[in-house]
């Protein structure tokens, strides 16, 4: 294998390939990148076994090959070269890299110990655009489970039926639900993605400015593959059956309070800091003069903050874990926020004052002591 390449090119391939590469890898050959040469480009790819990236540059193919060498080093090493042209070739096992004034060489492992990514050129089914599609994700992702004992919890549901989307995620103690309008009618399908690379998806998005992102699935391959211009991110499918969640949606509330986002925001914020030692239980205390917000710990203090709001129906108390409160809070894009409550022990319902038919956020609420 003997090729060059502008280092700018090849440093970019590398910084979004390396993404995907484990910091703590279950395998060491997942430290590894795949290079390979193919008819005046390379393919550079890497995985951490759930996700595989593969990136498509263009370069000047002497002879091809294909080889693994160490993904973070070769990282660090093409970035901090100067923008000039490099020549890469592989000598025996050995991947040598050269400048005009600067040389290294890299120890590799045989492409059969690098698992398989199967990169496929197929047609996207849906594309989505880039904006709208952050969008909907940033609102989902975080809601979704990080505790593997449950996998399909750390997915996030794409439920897609004519032209309509929705996202589903929950941790079992709050859910998220998204809906939107596709572009063009789809037949009726659902697929669980890891939400994890769904937030790599829209990272390398944004980062490449692009304005579409297709993306082909297939149930029997068990496996989603997002196209961002000259990349592809190969997702494996969550088995199993995702929760009925849609039937938890309370249909009529007691209590409705429409709050500034901002303001609702930095009160709990400051509530936070008394409420680190009591389980992050911060109390919201709502009445027809506005919402107090509350957090007590015995061996360090307690605070009271009073914030504006336009209260309708019953007097409440009701009390919320206050980073699952800042987690919805950082994702809403929207102005206002309304909360709805049917009591202290029943689900919290958020949404925007605006288009409160396209997302709506549940946590359930802390049971407080007599």
């Amino acid at each position: 294998m003997k090729f060059s390449i502008l280092k700018e090119n090849l440093s970019r391939a590398l910084l979004i390939v390396n993404r995907m590469v484990p910091v703590r890898p279950q395998l060491p050959i997942l430290s590894n990148i795949l290079i390979k040469t193919e008819e005046g480009q390379i393919k550079i790819m890497g995985t951490n076994l759930e996700t595989g990236i593969v990136i498509t540059v263009g370069a000047k193919i002497e002879t091809e090959g294909e080889i693994t060498v160490p993904g973070k080093l070769l990282t660090e090493f093409i970035a901090s070269l100067p923008a000039e042209k490099v020549e890469i070739m592989l000598d025996k096992d050995i991947f040598r890299v050269k400048t005009s004034k600067v040389s290294a060489s890299f120890n590799t492992v045989p492409v059969k110990e690098f698992p398989s990514i199967a990169s496929q050129k197929k047609k996207a089914q849906i594309n989505f655009n880039v904006k709208k599609l952050a969008e909907n994700i940033s609102k989902t992702v975080f809601a979704a489970s990080i505790d593997e004992g449950r996998p399909i919890l750390t997915g996030v549901k794409m439920k897609i039926s004519a032209d309509r989307i929705q996202f589903f995620a929950t941790d079992g103690y709050r859910l998220s639900i998204v809906n939107d309008v596709l572009e063009e009618k789809m037949e009726e399908v659902s697929l669980v993605l890891p939400a994890k690379t769904l937030s790599e998806v829209v990272k390398i998005a944004s980062d490449e400015k692009t304005e579409k992102v297709g993306l082909y699935f297939s149930a029997s391959d068990n496996q989603a593959i997002f196209t961002i211009g000259d990349v592809e991110i190969i997702s494996r499918l969550i088995d199993g059956e995702f929760p009925n969640v849609e039937k938890i949606v309370p249909q009529t509330f007691k209590t409705r309070v429409i709050f500034e986002k901002e303001a609702l925001f930095e009160g709990v914020k400051i509530a936070s800091l008394f409420a680190r030692g009591a389980s992050n239980i911060i109390k919201m205390k709502i009445d027809k003069d506005g919402v107090s917000l509350s957090a007590n710990t015995p061996q360090v203090g307690e605070n009271q903050d009073m914030v504006d709001a336009k209260v309708e129906g019953e007097e409440s108390e009701i009390a919320f874990n206050f980073r699952f409160l800042l987690d919805l809070l950082n994702n809403l894009s929207e102005k206002e926020v309304v909360l709805e409550s049917s009591g202290p022990l029943n689900p919290g319902v958020f949404k925007p004052v605006k288009n409160g038919s396209s997302y709506l956020h549940i946590i359930m609420p802390v049971r407080l002591q007599s």
